[in-house]
């Protein structure tokens, strides 16, 4: 891994293992820094993903390689207890190098972490639709949000256990706009999925009454319109000193005609949501609509 936090919590921030780094963040102080039982050093860390302890390699000696962060396996003190079941899905464990995804899985408890992935996802449900509206280069209405998020709840795809901060809003497209209707939704005027929309005999793209807009509503010309979105092969692989790298593929299916009309490649930011979760005077951007969609459609979450 080549991020480590200070704190075990979702919202803390990330930071890039360097030796500079390190001093400034941890100052040398204990639990970051200790003497081990033959009066050698080691540094320690916070795994981003799944908030286990992790020893920093080529903090304090220099390795042929970036410097990186490598699971403890054991309870380090003045850390978070080591969490087995946590580790089993981080995409830093060693043994999760090559290994497939299963769409399917879901954990089977609420926990602590799962309920403040939820509760992150209800705060900044503005800045999760303003990534995957990027990304998509589509705007959504707010009765579809309003399904996204009752499809997410019902199928308890909070439980997912490859979520994490960082890939929250790209799992919520992934999860909750899977099989969703693209009609009537506004696109991104000469993109490349507005384009290859546009070669469909039967799509039609309306101006809106924003006349400065860079959207364009899709309708039917006339014929029967059956275009859905889905999404496929969410993968993750981290490697010693690197970033994550995480994607999906992204399509749009003609039910009709049985045909993908679009497919595309999204590579997830490991840290472009947090940041703009992070930055501060920003506040006067946020959406209140779509915080407050949220805040009518997702109840409290309780443990167990």
């Amino acid at each position: 891994m080549k991020y480590f936090k200070t704190e075990d919590t979702r919202t803390a921030p990330r930071y890039e293992i360097t030796t500079k780094v390190f001093e400034e963040v941890t100052g040398h102080r204990h639990p970051f820094e200790q003497v081990n039982h033959n009066r050698t050093i080691s540094q320690y860390g916070i795994c981003p993903s799944c908030l286990n302890p992790v020893q920093l390699i080529g903090i304090a000696k220099q390795i042929k390689v970036s410097p990186y962060g490598k699971h403890t396996g054991k309870n380090i003190a003045g850390f978070p207890q080591w969490n087995y079941i946590k580790y089993e899905y981080c995409p830093y464990a060693s043994k999760n190098d090559h290994r497939n995804i299963n769409d399917d899985e879901l954990l089977p408890e609420i926990t602590e972490d799962i309920i403040e992935l939820y509760e992150l996802l209800k705060n900044q449900f503005d800045r999760v639709v303003y990534v995957i509206s990027q990304e998509l280069d589509v705007r959504f209405s707010s009765s579809f949000w309003e399904k996204a998020i009752k499809q997410y709840l019902v199928n308890r795809f909070y439980c997912y256990p490859w979520l994490t901060e960082a890939n929250l809003p790209y799992i919520f497209a992934y999860k909750s706009m899977q099989h969703q209707s693209i009609y009537g939704q506004q696109f991104v005027v000469d993109s490349d999925l507005f384009n290859a929309l546009k070669k469909h005999k039967y799509v039609d793209f309306i101006p809106l009454k924003d006349d400065n807009s860079n959207y364009m509503r899709l309708v039917s010309n006339g014929g029967f319109l059956n275009l859905h979105f889905r999404f496929t092969e969410h993968t993750q692989k981290a490697i010693n000193g690197e970033e994550l790298k995480e994607s999906m593929i992204f399509c749009i299916d003609d039910l009709i005609s049985e045909q993908t009309i679009f497919q595309k490649n999204i590579n997830f930011s490991e840290n472009y949501f947090m940041n703009i979760v992070n930055k501060s005077g920003n506040e006067d951007k946020r959406q209140q609509y779509l915080l407050d969609i949220a805040i009518e459609n997702m109840p409290p979450l309780n443990l167990g």
